[in-house]
């Protein structure tokens, strides 16, 4: 197992243990019905963890990006999927925590966008 990994788990481990994870459940939407997501949120470091499942399959040149909604909508990652159709991502740090009131991730070009061009493949509130 290499350091990289081993570091990856460790920060994991530790962020699982944190005493304050919220847990926001994401549905699939009509695009993804059977599609889900799972993401814990640390306010107090502001870092969260995304596993998303069931997800379509990406077509060549597109990554899934997660938006957190305030009063519009703002990037808080993008991911692609593994050969099982899932995702996961940890995320370092999300910005306005306090005031976001739901997730969605869109398809979108790699790279990501400065706002939601694709299609909600999965939603769901705070």
């Amino acid at each position: 197992m290499s350091k990289k990994a081993l570091t990856r788990e460790d920060e994991m481990a530790s962020f699982l243990s944190m005493p304050n994870i919220q847990v926001v459940s994401l549905t699939g939407s009509d695009e993804a019905k059977s599609a889900g997501a799972l993401l814990l949120l640390d306010p107090s470091s502001k870092k969260a963890f995304l596993y998303a499942f069931n997800m379509p399959p990406l077509p060549p040149g597109k990554t899934y990006q997660l938006w957190a909604i305030l009063d519009r909508p703002v990037s808080a990652a993008t991911f692609g999927t593994d050969s099982g159709n899932k995702g996961r991502i940890m995320i370092r740090r999300i910005r306005d925590m306090s005031q976001i009131k739901k997730f969605a991730v869109s398809m979108e070009p790699e790279g990501g966008q400065l706002q939601p061009t694709g299609q909600i493949y999965l939603s769901g509130a705070l």
